[in-house]
């Protein structure tokens, strides 16, 4: 993606979180997050970005 794309992805997400509210922003963000792990090619690519989100959660 380019930086166009980029801010268009991260404002639908933020409008998209606004939308559903602090209560179920955790479920979107689970449901998201399986979502785009299941167009992984196998378990062993999808965990290498669970790893990857989590060293970044800790920054």
């Amino acid at each position: 993606m380019n930086n166009a794309q980029i801010e268009l992805t991260y404002t639908a997400l933020a409008e998209c979180i606004a939308r559903v509210g602090e209560t179920k922003t955790s479920l979107l963000l689970a449901t998201l997050a399986l979502d785009l792990l299941s167009q992984q090619p196998d378990a062993d690519a999808a965990l290498k970005h669970i790893l990857q989100a989590e060293r970044l959660a800790k920054i």
